[in-house]
């Protein structure tokens, strides 16, 4: 909720948006199955009948998605996390992103931006923009999980870094991994200083 912008963030619809969006977030993407996921928004839908006078879940929230990124507008500085309410836009914004990481990228992502592939986009933005965010994406080979995750890092404008984990992979290829990044990590903040300079 801290990441929300007051000037985006005006009435308490808005608001109430961002708290369904943030709480299903941080909670309701933890859990594996539909069932336990419709429990996490009746738990919702109760808590806003009970605590926030006048708002109703139905006329709020009701069946409609809920899609928050700071990615909206590209190039802007800074970037402001809020509710994407025109999701019509959503998609074209998307593939722009990714026809661009085509031409950058010397092994090109071939995708389809279908709604649930754009979903975990936002998602895996979401958790890169805050401090140390990190996630642990699970799911079968080929559905995705790398690609939205370079996708993610490519809008949000970092460098990525990935390991590659071969047969013989333990604790210290790990720790040699990690003092790689670290360094990368230093110097590409040296060079923003110095851009800033």
């Amino acid at each position: 909720m801290l990441m929300m912008n007051s000037r985006k963030v005006s009435s308490i619809t808005d608001l109430s948006r961002m708290w369904v969006n943030e709480s299903r977030r941080v909670f309701a993407d933890r859990l594996i199955n539909e069932q336990d996921t419709k429990w996490f928004d009746s738990l919702l839908k109760d808590q806003m009948d009970k605590n926030m006078e006048g708002m109703e879940w139905d006329t709020m929230v009701g069946s409609q998605t809920i899609m928050c990124g700071d990615f909206m507008i590209p190039g802007a500085d800074p970037k402001i996390y809020e509710e994407i309410k025109d999701l019509s836009q959503l998609q074209p914004t998307i593939e722009e992103y990714l026809q661009e990481y085509n031409a950058e990228s010397k092994q090109p992502m071939p995708l389809v931006m279908f709604m649930d592939a754009i979903g975990h986009v936002s998602k895996v933005s979401r958790v890169i923009r805050q401090p140390q965010g990190n996630a642990l994406l699970l799911g079968v080979g080929g559905s995705g999980r790398q690609s939205m995750s370079k996708l993610a890092t490519f809008i949000a404008d970092y460098k990525l870094f990935q390991i590659e984990i071969s047969k013989g992979y333990g604790m210290m290829e790990w720790r040699e991994n990690v003092k790689v990044s670290e360094r990368i990590e230093r110097a590409l903040m040296k060079t923003r200083k110095n851009t800033r300079e």
